[in-house]
């Protein structure tokens, strides 16, 4: 068993230069032009999750102030989506910076009156992942606004002061160095709307 596992394992490796590796990520990019798409808890991120067709779409409104005081949960790669990330929620902000992710999906940093903070993160739609994903138009536009209201993002932050109320689905992030976060690591990620 563990010979046909190692001759499994070495074909894989040797195969690899030829056709472009062995890959067990449902989130590998089909061709080498594709950006690589995201991790950590990926599918729940962009709503392709089985659990998405639970979410609630009639937004609740919040403040960071509110999502800051829930207590912080661990999570890992493979935590389903939970129940308060079933919920669509509506919160006015100020967005003081904003950037590009490597998996090119655009990060924004939100504070509220008592500079209290979170991320809400843009998908981005240059991943067939997610352009295929039913609510494309909805990232698509958002991204729009903020090319539109706070310039063509990079991938330095950019610092700004624009007042937003921002509407997307709660998610449970993890500690990995991240700027902006709130106290918790909770996020509004994916945002579907930014007016």
């Amino acid at each position: 068993m563990a010979k046909k596992y190692l001759l499994g394992i070495g074909l894989c490796l040797l195969l690899a230069g030829f056709i472009g590796g062995c890959s067990k990520s449902s989130n590998a990019p089909s061709s080498s032009n594709e950006p690589e798409c995201g991790v950590e808890r990926w599918h729940v991120k962009i709503l392709t999750d089985a659990a998405s067709a639970s979410i609630i779409w009639n937004p609740v409104t919040t403040t960071i102030a509110e999502q800051n005081a829930f207590p912080k949960i661990s999570v890992s790669e493979d935590t389903t989506r939970m129940s308060f990330e079933e919920q669509s929620v509506t919160i006015a902000c100020t967005i003081v910076a904003f950037k590009r992710e490597d998996d090119k999906d655009i990060h924004l940093i939100l504070i509220d009156a008592s500079q209290d903070s979170m991320i809400a993160e843009v998908p981005s739609t240059d991943c067939a992942e997610v352009a295929a994903s039913a609510y494309a138009s909805d990232f698509i536009a958002a991204s729009q606004w903020v090319t539109a209201n706070l310039g063509t993002p990079t991938t330095d932050f950019k610092n700004v002061n624009k007042p937003a109320t921002v509407t997307g689905v709660l998610f449970q992030d993890f500690d990995h160095g991240q700027d902006g976060h709130a106290k918790n690591y909770r996020e509004i990620h994916p945002v579907t709307k930014i007016e």
